[in-house]
């Protein structure tokens, strides 16, 4: 029925039982006899939909008003029970039915006896009330009865809430007030290295490993380290280098017990996958230890245990770090869009306003001519400022964009717009810090940035990137004058991962920024210490 589009579907059934009325009065060749007594209950029957909507509260007088068209409906319907042929029958069904599912049990006994009453009457007073017709109307009744009963089940069912509400904004309740609670249950609740060091942990239980990690990247991208131990930094090649001891299992999902030759000392390798639910890879679970004692297929049995008990948790929590890092980005976005549309809007039509005054008083010859000039500058320069925050609060970390990149362009772009000197060492390997890792760094680095820039004297920056995830250090400096401390940092995020922040003088006035930072659960070995590390790209 797409012509009824906007109809319930107890409305469409009520109306399918008059269409099959009226169908049955045409085949008994009564359509002209019958038609009007069905239009009739219809339009009664409409007529209580319509109230509804129009008064959707339920109140006394509605309650009243609505019981007084259905009854009216129940006895047109009777009164056509007892004046035409059987197919008349059917029509109680629908003030039955609507009556059940509007006012309940009652309302279907009371319009269902109305119904009978009036059948009977209107049969009797015809002279027609012969056994056979009195056993139909009765048995109309008490059909109309049960439907009218199906109708107040149906009432019913409706007046209890759904468990699932199809609101997508309530659906995403839901699912938020079931990951809180999932989080109580997780010993680590949703931190990501806090659950990759559990699964390193089990691991140790079950072997013994010089140094062992957890990586992790989805589909084409890079590996991040979530933990590590026995080394302060990642020391196999990247899986991703077709040469690499981890690339079979990095694309192909398997596990691979393999021996590497590469380093100083051959190593004995277990490479396990870790797959999410649909049986995706989602990273990988490495260990090694000299090849003099080299892993058996019964470790490789019980690593690759280890890793299917432990990949959901580690699944879950680096997904709901990612949601928390999309919502944070979102919201610099919007701050960002906000200042563009706005402020900045506004300074520009500034400088503009001034620029038309500064004509018009060089024109006049007016000693405010050089002030003008001076405040255009400022203005501009303002501006400049503004837009390198608007830059600042539109960080975007991306598969193909290191830190390295993204500190690499910030600066660049610091240095063509102020004519400060920069420079820049870095040096990273192919494997990647945790995105709100690098979010962190990257604006720790824009906080001396930003120091450089309302500097009154700054001549020079310099920065020194070092990246050998999951160890990372920075050092910046500037030579102007500064407003730092080691107070402002004191309760940086950093800090909680894991880093070490210190500030020291530097030529003179100026002040040098140093950030050390290395995973945790990284404890280097004093027997690890000849370790040859794989060399920065």
């Amino acid at each position: 029925m797409r012509w009824l589009p906007h109809l319930a579907v107890s409305t469409r059934l009520r109306l399918g039982i008059a269409l099959l009325a009226a169908m049955f009065a045409s085949l008994n060749n009564d359509t002209l006899a019958g038609l009007p007594w069905i239009l009739l209950t219809v339009t009664l029957d409409l007529a209580g939909s319509a109230l509804i909507v129009l008064s959707p509260k339920d109140t006394a007088t509605r309650r009243v008003q609505l019981t007084g068209l259905l009854v009216a409906g129940a006895i047109v319907a009777g009164l056509a029970m007892g004046y035409t042929h059987p197919w008349s029958k059917i029509l109680i069904l629908i003030p039955a039915f609507h009556a059940g599912l509007r006012l309940g049990r009652r309302g279907a006994i009371v319009v269902s006896g109305c119904g009978l009453a009036s059948g009977l009457a209107t049969a009797s007073w015809l002279g027609r009330l012969e056994v056979t017709e009195g056993q139909r109307i009765l048995l109309a009744a008490l059909v109309a009865l049960v439907f009218g009963l199906l109708g107040a089940w149906s009432h019913r069912m409706e007046g209890t809430p759904l468990p699932v509400d199809p609101n997508v904004a309530a659906e995403a309740s839901l699912l938020l007030r079931r990951l809180h609670e999932l989080a109580d249950t997780l010993d680590t609740g949703f931190d990501a290295p806090g659950s990759a060091e559990m699964a390193l942990q089990d691991l140790s239980n079950q072997m013994r490993a010089a140094r062992s990690a957890i990586l992790v990247g989805y589909g084409d991208d890079p590996a991040v380290p979530l933990a590590i131990r026995g080394a302060d930094r990642t020391p196999w090649p990247d899986p991703m280098e077709p040469g690499s001891v981890l690339a079979q299992s990095w694309r192909q999902g398997v596990p691979t017990l393999a021996q590497w030759d590469d380093d100083l000392v051959a190593r004995s390798v277990i490479v396990v996958p870790l797959n999410d639910g649909d049986g995706n890879r989602l990273g990988l679970m490495v260990a090694d230890r000299p090849l003099v004692t080299p892993f058996t297929e019964d470790d490789l049995a019980a690593a690759g245990a280890v890793a299917a008990r432990h990949a959901a948790n580690i699944d879950l929590s680096v997904l709901f770090a990612g949601l928390r890092e999309r919502a944070g980005l979102e919201e610099r976005e919007r701050l960002a869009r906000e200042m563009h549309d706005g402020i900045a809007q506004e300074m520009v039509a500034l400088g503009f306003g001034i620029d038309a005054v500064r004509r018009s008083a060089r024109g006049q010859g007016s000693p405010l001519a050089d002030d003008l000039d001076a405040l255009r500058v400022d203005v501009s320069r303002v501006l400049a400022d503004l837009r390198l925050h608007i830059g600042d609060l539109r960080i975007a970390v991306r598969p193909d964009t290191g830190l390295g990149a993204m500190i690499g362009a910030r600066l660049q772009n610091f240095g063509s717009s102020s004519g400060v000197t920069t420079r820049m060492h870095l040096s990273e390997t192919g494997f990647r810090l945790p995105a709100h890792t690098e979010v962190l760094i990257y604006r720790l680095f824009l906080r001396l940035l930003a120091d450089a820039r309302h500097s009154l004297n700054a001549q020079a920056v310099e920065v020194r990137l070092n990246v050998a995830a999951p160890r990372v250090e920075l050092w910046m400096s500037h030579d102007g004058t500064t407003s730092l401390s080691e107070r402002d940092f004191a309760d940086h995020p950093l800090n909680s991962l894991g880093g070490e922040i210190s500030i020291e003088p530097y030529a003179g006035d100026g002040v040098a920024l140093r950030m050390r930072m290395r995973a945790r659960g990284a404890a280097p070995s004093a027997t690890l210490s000849n370790e040859r590390i794989p060399q920065p790209s």
